[in-house]
C-alpha cells in the first residue's frame, strides 16, 4: 500500500503481507478488499463526501496542507467511541511511536514507520515511559551479568 506523508509529501510503500504471505493487518483486509471492489486505483483514505471543486473524492488534507477537517472528524470519532476526550489526531501518531519504543523497535524501525530521515525527531514523538525504563534496566543487568560470567 502506498502511503503519502501529508507534511512532506514523501511516499512509502507499506507491505500488507509478510514473507510467509500472512496478512500484517488481518483486521483491515476485508475493508481493503471491499474498497478494491469499487476503486481500481487512487486514494483509499479520503473524504466520504463530494468536494465543491472536484468530482472525484479528495484526500482529507486541505489545499493549504492542513488537516484541520480530519482533526475535527477524529474528535467526533473519539467522542462517539467514548474514549478519552483529550485524544487528538496527533495523539495516535505519538502513541504509535511510544508503543514502538515500548516494544523495543530500533530507531531505524521507528524512522521507517514514521518516514523520518533523522533520529533527532524521535524523542518528540516517542514519550518516555515506565516500561522503557524497566526494559532498559533489565537489558543493562543482563549485559553486566553476561560480562561478569554470572547468572541471576
Amino acid at each position: 500500500m502506498k502511503i503519502v506523508h501529508p507534511k512532506n509529501g514523501e511516499e512509502a510503500w507499506w507491505p500488507l503481507f509478510d514473507d510467509r504471505g500472512e496478512a500484517l493487518f488481518p483486521e483491515l483486509m476485508a475493508e481493503f478488499d471491499a474498497i478494491k471492489q469499487v476503486t481500481v486505483s487512487g486514494l483509499v483514505f479520503r473524504r466520504d463526501h463530494a468536494h465543491r471543486k472536484s468530482r472525484t473524492p479528495l484526500p482529507w488534507i486541505t489545499e493549504r496542507k492542513h488537516l484541520r477537517y480530519l482533526s475535527s472528524v477524529v474528535k467526533d470519532i473519539v467522542a462517539a467511541a467514548g474514549i478519552r476526550g483529550e485524544l487528538s489526531f496527533t495523539s495516535f501518531r505519538h502513541g504509535g511511536f511510544t508503543e514502538g519504543a515500548d516494544i523495543d523497535l530500533t530507531d531505524a524501525e521507528r524512522r521507517a514507520a514514521g518516514r523520518h530521515r533523522s533520529a533527532r525527531q524521535l524523542p518528540t514523538y516517542a514519550k518516555r515511559t515506565r516500561k522503557q525504563l524497566i526494559s532498559g534496566t533489565r537489558k543493562r543487568r543482563e549485559e553486566r551479568t553476561k560480562a561478569a560470567g554470572l547468572s541471576e
